[in-house]
């Protein structure tokens, strides 16, 4: 699976079967062994997004997701901290799969009252692996400026990377993910 992901961390424990009756409307949907589902997009003007392929140009997953990462450092700043993730990823990577998962995960956030795992620093595309601390603080202070000029609530989440590391991922709200959407610079992180 190479393409874009992005988590939706839920209040209170939900499976991504909970989902099958949103996304059939507008989805060939088929459901995982592991009860997780696989699916493409055959209206993604359902979604509002007019003009692209139908259906999908490729297959997108919801499935379960381990949130140990982030429990080892806790949650700073959230009331409440997450009952439980799903995964929303696509199969393939291109701008029609981060433009889809995107206007996706809006749709399954506002559904499942979710905030969103974006699975790292938006404005920042590389790791942290490999570079000087003066550099990382860099990087991450171009990061927050990106996230603090949109709307919305964000968090630079901690969590325990390979290696006994730390590294940091943006949550959002939805609002801030409705205004990450219409950004220039708009991605999704692979």
């Amino acid at each position: 699976m190479g393409g874009p992901a992005a988590g939706l961390w839920l209040p209170k424990k939900r499976s991504a079967l909970d989902a099958k009756p949103w996304l059939q409307s507008f989805c060939e949907v088929r459901i995982k062994s592991d009860d997780s589902l696989e699916f493409y997009i055959n209206q993604p003007s359902t979604l509002g997004l007019h003009g692209l392929e139908r259906p999908s140009p490729g297959p997108f997953h919801l499935g379960p997701e381990s949130l140990e990462d982030y429990q080892e450092l806790g949650f700073p700043g959230l009331d409440q901290p997450p009952a439980a993730e799903l995964a929303l990823l696509a199969y393939c990577s291109g701008p029609d799969n981060h433009l889809l998962l995107g206007h996706l995960t809006q749709f399954l956030a506002e559904r499942f009252d979710a905030l969103i795992d974006f699975g790292g620093l938006l404005g920042y595309r590389y790791s942290f692996h490999d570079i000087s601390d003066q550099e990382k603080a860099a990087r991450q202070a171009e990061a927050r400026a990106l996230v603090s000029s949109l709307p919305g609530r964000v968090w630079e989440m901690p969590y325990a990377a390979y290696g006994g590391g730390c590294g940091y991922s943006h949550v959002g709200d939805r609002k801030f993910l409705a205004s990450w959407l219409g950004h220039p610079d708009f991605h999704i992180i692979k």
